[in-house]
């Protein structure tokens, strides 16, 4: 059967995983109280699962047109998809985006991961505040809602963006608030500034 090749950014990351093990986001937990705790690991099932619906969501849309595209490359794309989640509470409890930015960066570099994938430049931190939005996701909820990619404004994380480069007009100060189904697309293309899905701007 002839499928049509998958978007640019798609069949980037799937020519890439052909001699890399694995591709993921890194992520960072900055809080660390009883409610965090029992919370966190609903919450990393939850990005997880909103991470896969992206993905498959993209597989659908671009095959209800003939040919469409090989779902086999989809299948193979989430099998390599592994997070890292980073929660030392000595380390990390009410850590600033600064020196999140800065462990991050060693860390990729320690890899040697910098230039490999878009998730390798930009990692999420779920601190205080975006806990507070997340305490009612679920994978189930998610599920629920079925297969079509559902845009929302009420969850949020902060995805921060590694080896800033800013000129003294930029504005950006290297991190968003993002809605955890826009993650997705922050591996898709890396271009995340101003995205409406990266909802309520900086503070």
């Amino acid at each position: 059967m002839t499928f049509a090749p998958p978007p640019g950014s798609t069949a980037e990351l799937h020519n890439r995983l052909q001699t890399e093990q694995h591709w993921g986001y890194t992520i960072y937990r900055t809080t660390f109280s009883a409610q965090a705790d029992a919370a966190c690991p609903t919450i990393l099932r939850y990005l997880d699962a909103c991470i896969k619906k992206s993905l498959f969501s993209e597989c659908a849309s671009y095959s209800q047109d003939s040919p469409g595209v090989d779902p086999a490359i989809y299948e193979g794309i989430w099998t390599r998809y592994q997070s890292t989640v980073i929660e030392d509470a000595a380390r990390f409890t009410r850590a600033s985006i600064e020196s999140v930015r800065d462990h991050f960066e060693a860390f990729v570099e320690g890899q040697d991961r910098r230039h490999l994938f878009n998730s390798d430049r930009m990692c999420i931190v779920i601190d205080e505040e975006s806990l507070l939005t997340l305490l009612d996701a679920s994978v189930e909820g998610l599920e629920a809602e079925g297969p079509t990619h559902v845009h929302e404004t009420t969850r949020f994380l902060k995805v921060l963006e590694a080896w800033l480069t800013v000129d003294e007009y930029d504005s950006f100060p290297g991190w968003m608030k993002c809605s955890p189904r826009a993650l997705g697309s922050v591996e898709d293309d890396g271009q995340w500034r101003g995205d409406e899905e990266f909802v309520g701007g900086y503070g």
